[in-house]
């Protein structure tokens, strides 16, 4: 469980890089690493919250992981953040993530 938490934190450090700290304009140099250096900060708790939210299937040769990660809901406010589903097979200490989607988090 231990190798999928750590997979698990580096591809949502990624996301988080790629789909925020990208967003950036480039001009802003200075915010640009303070991105990057925040979600290297928040890695470990990104971590522990996928995996309170994942369910672990044990089979012989293999491991099925299945994650609902809701981040926040301020649904009273009218804000809601996506929800995220992933699916990932775990095969010889090799993680192949074969199904993500994203939804609405319910008001």
């Amino acid at each position: 469980m231990y190798q999928y938490r750590t997979h698990a934190g580096q591809q949502l450090a990624a996301y988080a890089t790629r789909e925020y700290c990208a967003q950036i304009p480039s001009f802003l140099v200075t915010l640009i690493e303070e991105c990057h250096a925040l979600v290297r900060e928040l890695q470990p708790e990104l971590e522990a919250l996928f995996m309170r939210q994942t369910r672990r299937q044990n089979f012989i040769l293999f491991s099925l992981y299945a994650t609902d990660l809701s981040l926040l809901n301020f649904g009273p406010l009218g804000i809601s953040l996506p929800t995220y589903h992933f699916e990932t097979l775990a095969v010889a200490g090799q993680f192949y993530t074969y199904e993500i989607r994203e939804g609405k988090a319910a008001p």
